[in-house]
């Protein structure tokens, strides 16, 4: 079973779902679709985490510990200075969060949301 998120993860996970584009030349996202995963971010925890040691990124359970891998997927990106930030979302179920830094620096946690770009 996962751990609540923090804030700070939490503040970013609201800010993709609400925010966040999928990549170009992918299908725009329905407003529905949106409000039905901000619903979700409540009962979301953070689970197990990346083992690169270099970021923070982070599967998503559901508030029964359970992730979603496979189905239909929805990928949706934003953009920090120094890193790339995604929200993949499977079988309609928020899955990963994940922080990609474009050079060699570890981040300890997700950059803070006014920092954050489409």
């Amino acid at each position: 079973m996962g751990r609540p998120l923090t804030e700070r993860e939490r503040d970013v996970l609201r800010f993709m779902i609400e925010n966040a584009l999928p990549p170009g030349g992918d299908q725009p996202v329905p407003a529905a679709a949106r409000a039905r995963w901000r619903r979700s971010i409540p009962a979301t925890l953070a689970g197990p985490g990346c083992v690169c040691d270099a970021c923070p990124s982070i599967e998503l359970e559901d508030g029964r510990g359970r992730t979603s891998k496979g189905g239909r997927s929805v990928v949706l990106s934003a953009e920090h200075p120094e890193a790339s930030l995604l929200l993949f979302i499977d079988d309609d179920r928020l899955s990963y969060l994940e922080l990609a830094p474009h050079g060699e620096d570890a981040w300890d946690q997700f950059p803070a949301v006014p920092d954050l770009s489409l």
